[in-house]
């Protein structure tokens, strides 16, 4: 299947709520539901070809627009002045407002009628809130990329509520879903020292965890539209990664 094979569009949820972008494959039930978490600048031309992407490989792939509710579809520029809006729109969003938007991209994507996987795919803030929607929901799979503020606060949402304290991660373990994590060694926002106690906190709570370092690479190394920093050879084996992940039979389990 290729990228020809899906569709691209807005959606409202049923129960109203900010939109998500949604992609599919055309023509046939999606595998599972995938939902994709946006970076910091929100749901960008790249978000949506994510979405694509994995729309492509045969999911219903849907990108909730977290800022919705301050400012409708905001795709920022990759620059100072993005960061600023970005961090001022992520102010007001809450933990509650994230675990809704993300049953509400769930249940988007089950009205499609294909299988019963639950997963979440983010990219850094995007990581975040996998992370922090899994606290709260029974997902099967966070692939969390390069994801900031997860063992302590404060955090940039507008409660402080980071989601691998002990009890978050017990909370993940509770809910039975896995990890994957992907980062780069030279991240500054995610620097080895704390992957390391991401991985000690998350094996100490008993969660499966797939967590990948790559020697030599910087913050934001999937993203081709932000040439400074995307490496190409690892966002390839990072996707496969992802991919692998979402085929694993635990993601679509009843």
């Amino acid at each position: 299947m290729d990228a020809g094979d899906v569709t691209g569009r807005w959606v409202r949820p049923d129960g109203g709520g900010p939109e998500v972008f949604l992609a599919a494959p055309e023509g046939v039930p999606p595998a599972a539901t995938v939902v994709v978490g946006q970076e910091l600048f929100g749901v960008t031309a790249w978000v949506r070809e994510v979405c694509e992407r994995l729309a492509a490989a045969g999911y219903a792939a849907v990108a909730p627009d977290f800022y919705g509710r301050a400012a409708e579809r905001a795709e920022l520029p990759y620059d100072d002045t993005g960061r600023v809006t970005g961090f001022e729109l992520l102010g007001k969003l809450t933990a509650e407002q994230v675990a809704i938007d993300t049953a509400a991209a769930l249940a988007v994507g089950a009205s499609l009628g294909g299988g019963p996987g639950r997963a979440f795919v983010g990219f850094s803030v995007g990581g975040h809130l996998g992370l922090l929607a899994g606290t709260r929901l029974p997902l099967d799979l966070v692939a969390a990329c390069y994801p900031g503020w997860t063992l302590e606060g404060p955090t940039p949402l507008a409660d402080d509520h980071p989601p691998l304290t002990e009890q978050g991660a017990a909370a993940l373990a509770a809910h039975g879903i896995a990890v994957l994590g992907l980062v780069g060694a030279e991240d500054h926002v995610v620097p080895p020292e704390q992957w390391a106690r991401i991985s000690a906190r998350l094996t100490t709570a008993g969660v499966r965890t797939d967590l990948v370092c790559y020697p030599g690479v910087p913050h934001g190394f999937l993203c081709d539209h932000r040439p400074a920093t995307f490496r190409p050879t690892e966002s390839e084996d990072a996707f496969a990664r992802i991919l692998s992940a979402l085929a694993d039979p635990a993601v679509r389990r009843p």
